[in-house]
């Protein structure tokens, strides 16, 4: 008879349970659609605030340029938000990017599913408000948009009538802005505030649905803890051992949270710290590589000492594109605007990629259109590095064929000029639609068939893309598996003017010149690192030439101070005292001597550095420096730049 009551009991227990917790999932769904709409209406508001904000920012841009830029995020925005009105008034998927951590360097995709329930015809009367606002704050925009070209032409005309006139109607359009986007927004929060009105309800029905299943369950409780007081404690005890797991899950996934946020903040700085940390010792690895092969060698040692130059170099390689990676992450990227020969840097791009292309079989061919201009204005160091990351890569993804570089003009479709054109066309393997998605995106290759065959770390492509949109520019790609790929990207082009021809000359200092005579002296060598004064000593014996070794910029001051060396090769980061700051210290030890009547040579300083980005040249230039050399350092460059410096410097006496 217990027995009976008893699994009557369960049997009726487990009924209801089987009810409610049907009824309790379809409460939940409900909620959850609610919140899927709340986050909706959520998205539009911030869609409109942050459209706001982008045209204030749009009045403040600094150039036509940055003005295509922030033009470009309006018109994403207003895209963004027709979606998210859709989805609101019919259903759909909503998408968020949220950022993991202040730099940006790792975000998170948030997604809520909307689908419409009976009160769907008034959240689209809702959104139909919205949509002729936005409408018109877009045309409003581009209009904007179109009297601020016309305002910096002017400008640029020095055309004081138009440009005041300009600024008049953009100041009047500033103070406009608000009243437009005042009933923009009470349109977008009375979608929140529906969602939350109706969110809130839903919540308050759930509380008293649990309410009543638990009222109903305790009365059935008392009934079966009668016959069966055991079974009913063992089955709330399972379920509290449930909810502690549950609660544990949800503090481990928050702690890994925090944990892959703090690891992508510290990434970035880890990674440009490394990769310069790197550079010291392959300094080493390379220099006593090339000392080692200048010396009688049997062919299997000169072999092996082939060998540790290719594999270094091409580490070396792979440290340069994983800092300047970080680099562009980090939004630590400038870039210099100088005219330069263009048909002369293509050239020289062709002496570097076509040696490779010929070794391979390949045939590596250049088409330049004949109304290409001279002389041009822009980096040419960056647009270097683009074609030369381009072209290596067809060649290195093509086994037979040709490697081809196209460069023409052709009308700016953005503007009233002209832009510069390059393809870089080759007959290699070929991509798929799959793969092509995948490129562009840092540490990936088409597949992992490719990446085992080939190499790399994918990272060229990506700096490519950065450095061609930071110069204005864009970069897109077509390919068809087995009949090849063009890379092709368009820059502004901006008319050079060809240098001045200089009055006086420099002294020459022929390649055969003896190189210990040119210094006449002895030079001072300023490293830190022991291996690193090691090699630069060794070097500057091969080269015949007597030296000094301080080991911190503070040395370098006092033996400088006391002693006439003919040179300093002076090493950046040192402990005590850096390079800049005794270089700084050195040119003010000249400058005072010189105030009172006791002018003398200047020393020449070379900086001797693993700090190899164009901004560390620059602080080398601003403190004094007359020369610079990179490491990993070779015997090479250090003659070039001792003579370069040499034949530049002031002779004593």
């Amino acid at each position: 008879m217990w027995l009976g009551a008893l699994l009557v009991g369960l049997l009726v227990m487990l009924v209801m349970r089987l009810v409610f917790n049907d009824a309790q999932t379809q409460l939940n769904a409900t909620l959850t659609n609610e919140r899927a709409r709340l986050f909706v209406a959520q998205e539009v508001v911030n869609g409109i605030q942050g459209l706001e904000k982008d045209i204030y920012q749009l009045v403040v841009s600094p150039d036509a340029d940055a003005l295509r830029r922030v033009n470009r995020h309006i018109q994403d925005r207003l895209d963004k938000l027709e979606h998210d009105l859709d989805v609101w008034a019919h259903g759909g998927t909503t998408r968020q990017l949220a950022s993991l951590n202040p730099g940006g360097q790792a975000s998170v995709v948030r997604a809520a599913t909307y689908r419409p329930g009976e009160a769907s015809d008034e959240r689209v009367m809702e959104a139909t408000d919205i949509r002729p606002l936005l409408s018109k704050i877009a045309e409003r925009t581009t209009l904007l948009e179109s009297r601020l070209l016309q305002r910096w032409q002017a400008q640029k005309n020095q055309n004081q009538a138009d440009f005041f006139s300009i600024a008049t109607e953009v100041d009047a359009f500033l103070r406009h802005v608000p009243l437009q986007f005042e009933r923009v927004n009470e349109n977008a929060n009375r979608l929140v505030f529906s969602a939350t009105q109706h969110l809130h309800e839903l919540d308050a029905e759930a509380h008293a649905q649990r309410q009543r299943h638990q009222l109903a369950e305790g009365v059935m409780a008392v009934l079966v803890l009668l016959v069966g007081g055991l079974a009913v404690w063992t089955y709330f005890h399972n379920v509290g051992q449930a909810n502690a797991q549950l609660a544990q899950v949800a503090a481990d996934m928050r702690a890994a949270k925090e944990a892959a946020e703090q690891a992508s903040r510290a990434k970035s700085e880890f990674v440009s710290r490394m990769s310069h940390e790197l550079r010291t010792p392959l300094n080493a690895i390379l220099g006593f590589a090339e000392l080692l092969g200048g010396e009688r060698l049997s062919p299997s040692q000169n072999s092996y000492v082939d060998l540790i130059n290719v594999s270094g170099r091409h580490l070396l390689e792979l440290i340069n594109a994983v800092l300047e990676h970080a680099k562009i992450e980090a939004g630590g990227l400038t870039l210099e605007r100088i005219d330069f020969d263009l048909p002369q840097l293509l050239h020289d791009v062709g002496a570097i990629v076509g040696p490779r292309a010929a070794a391979k079989g390949l045939e590596y061919t250049t088409d330049i259109a004949p109304g290409l201009p001279r002389w041009v204005s822009d980096d040419p160091t960056r647009l270097r590095q683009v074609l030369i990351n381009l072209l290596t890569n067809a060649t290195k993804f093509t086994e037979r064929g040709t490697v081809k570089l196209v460069v023409g003009v052709e009308p700016d479709t953005q503007g009233a000029g002209q832009r510069l054109r390059v393809s870089v066309k080759d007959t290699g393997i070929g991509m798929n639609p799959h793969a092509l998605a995948r490129l562009f995106q840092p540490f990936s290759q088409a597949d992992n068939s490719i990446t085992r065959k080939f190499g790399g770390t994918g990272l060229g492509l990506v700096i490519s893309r950065e450095l061609v949109l930071a110069m204005g520019g864009d970069i897109g790609v077509e390919s068809q598996p087995g009949v090849g790929t063009q890379f092709s990207f368009w820059l502004p082009l901006r008319a050079g003017q060809a240098p001045a021809e200089s009055t006086s000359a420099a002294p020459a200092c022929a390649p055969g010149d003896d190189l210990p005579s040119l210094v006449g002296g002895r030079v001072l060598l300023v490293d830190d690192n022991k291996i690193n004064q090691k090699l630069a000593s060794a070097m500057l014996t091969r080269l015949g030439l007597a030296f000094d070794v301080a080991s911190d910029g503070e040395q370098a001051v006092a033996r400088a101070a006391h002693h006439p060396y003919a040179v300093a090769l002076m090493d950046m980061e040192m402990p005590v005292m850096d390079g800049v700051t005794a270089t700084l210290h050195i040119r003010a030890l000249e400058a005072k001597a010189a105030d009172a009547g006791h002018p003398a040579r200047p020393l020449p300083i070379i900086a001797l550095t693993a700090n190899a980005m164009a901004e560390d040249r620059q602080r080398c230039e601003a403190a004094g420096m007359n020369g610079y050399i990179a490491k990993p350092l070779n015997l090479a460059a250090l003659q070039a730049e001792l003579r370069r410096v040499m034949a530049l410097a002031p002779r004593a006496g």
